[in-house]
């Protein structure tokens, strides 16, 4: 085959953007994999709704008899921006990793945003998750609709219209890039499940680790019927989600699967800078604020 094939998740997806056109959005990715693959022998022959086990998101299933290979997303799956993101994650998948697991890949809900940590294949998961974060919300334009706005969830909303994908996937984009610190924090009956933070905010130390119980005075924990109707958010005073730092929350509340999303935003500058790596075992700057505290 003469085709020279990119090297990574994140060149694959940039390829196809041009190949298709960088400002037709939102992707069509059913057409761009079942066109694109019939460049090789075992192409995608199939692209749609089925059934694809219990608790799973979607798949990329081989099929033997004519080795081939089909994409298929849980017919329960109601949001646009979810089949979307799902489809454009099993693409990864077929392009990326499918000559590794010639037996296909069956996708959890948290697989498919990457933060399925029992899973053996999480790099492979995260490798799916960046080739879907590129190819649907490349990275130029995104920063043009964002273009140094303060984020809102009138904003995020454009954004995720737009690109066809969830207000999950369009934040999670704008961590990517953003210098205000922000971070993403996703729990699920009253914990939080996974989070997610902008350089600037990881750089200060701020952490919302798995299993942590969301603050009670948090929007998040207070309910619906608390969320005030500002697509700004809600100013939190310190010592809700920090203990020395107000924080702006916008919260989306995921009735159906008795979820909230938080994206918080808080203050430019802190009085505390520690790095470190990703997903520490807890909240360092807690445990320097607590040490004070006790003199």
């Amino acid at each position: 085959m003469s085709l020279r094939e990119p090297a990574s998740p994140i060149a694959w997806a940039n390829f196809l953007v041009k190949l298709w056109g960088d400002d037709r959005f939102p992707v069509k990715v059913k057409e761009i994999a079942l066109d694109y693959s019939r460049r090789f022998k075992d192409c995608i022959r199939e692209v749609k709704a089925a059934p694809v086990g219990r608790g799973f998101e979607g798949a990329l299933y081989p099929l033997p008899k004519k080795g081939e290979w089909a994409i298929l997303y849980n017919p329960k799956i109601d949001t646009p921006g979810r089949i979307n993101f799902t489809q454009a994650h099993e693409l990864g998948h077929y392009l990326n990793h499918r000559h590794a697991r010639a037996t296909g890949f069956e996708c959890s809900a948290e697989g498919v945003l990457g933060y399925d940590v029992e899973n053996v294949y999480r790099r492979w998961e995260r490798e799916a998750d960046a080739f879907a974060s590129y190819l649907l919300m490349p990275m130029t334009d995104f920063r043009a609709q964002v273009a140094g706005n303060p984020m809102s969830l009138d904003l995020l909303k454009h954004c995720a219209d737009r690109y066809d994908v969830s207000f999950t996937a369009a934040a999670l984009k704008w961590l990517e890039f953003t210098e205000a610190r922000a971070a993403l924090v996703y729990a699920r009956d009253g914990f939080v499940l996974w989070g997610r933070r902008s350089d600037a905010a990881k750089k200060s130390g701020v952490f919302y680790p798995s299993g942590l119980p969301l603050p009670p005075e948090s929007i998040a924990a207070r309910g619906q019927s608390f969320a005030i109707a500002d697509p700004k958010g809600v100013e939190l005073a310190p010592g809700v989600w920090r203990r020395f730092e107000p924080v702006r929350e916008m919260t989306i509340f995921a009735d159906r699967y008795d979820a909230t999303i938080s994206l918080l935003i808080l203050p430019q500058t802190s009085a505390f800078k520690v790095e470190w790596a990703d997903e520490p075992v807890e909240d360092l700057v807690s445990r320097i604020e607590a040490a004070s505290e006790r003199g």
